[in-house]
């Protein structure tokens, strides 16, 4: 593992594809660090992906969606091989217009969905794309909103918070957690074949 600058914050590099690469983007205040991110980065590293992870969370007084792109324009151009993939947590949908722009695969875990310009660039996605979320997530989760494209996936949990979490119900959570593991598996399987 590397640790690489990316000017306003940090990265780490786990190396193991020279060709791919995905490209772990924070939450606001959800690191690469926390379950959902984790666990994404342990599925592509078991499936021989490279890993560069993100290590930063939204500076107070920073505009969040500028936060956002320029984190994940940062780790894409310092990011090895050529076959990207961005797999981001909330906030860092807002990068989903790069994903589009560039035909990029990309996951979202808990996409802004009621954000126009995320709707409006997964409306634009030519590459694979998943998104995961829940129904208790009512401030961002809006599946309905989404325009019809067939490059785009929707995994939807019932119940699920914007931390892909049930209330007061661990179990349930880690159930959840194992779902989520398996979709990102099966996307990851399917990302340049």
């Amino acid at each position: 593992m590397d640790r690489i600058d990316l000017g306003p914050c940090a990265a780490l590099l786990h190396e193991r594809d020279t060709e791919g690469c995905v490209t772990l983007l924070p939450g606001a205040w959800y690191p690469t660090r926390a379950p959902l991110l984790w666990f994404a980065r342990e599925v592509a590293l078991a499936q021989g992906w490279s890993v560069l992870e993100v290590l930063d969370e939204l500076p107070e007084g920073e505009e969040p969606f500028a936060w956002a792109t320029d984190r994940a324009t940062r780790a894409l151009d310092a990011a090895p091989g050529v076959r990207p993939v961005m797999i981001g947590k909330s906030l860092s949908s807002a990068a989903a217009g790069i994903a589009a722009d560039r035909h990029l695969p990309a996951a979202w875990l808990t996409p802004m969905l009621r954000q126009p310009a995320v709707l409006e660039a997964l409306g634009r996605a030519s590459a694979p794309t998943l998104l995961i979320g829940g129904t208790g997530d009512r401030d961002h989760w809006d599946p309905a909103a989404l325009s019809a494209n067939p490059a785009v996936d929707v995994v939807e949990h019932e119940g699920l918070d914007h931390a892909l979490q049930a209330d007061d119900d661990p179990n349930t959570s880690l159930a959840a957690l194992r779902d989520v593991t398996a979709s990102l598996a099966a996307f990851l399987d399917r990302c340049y074949s």
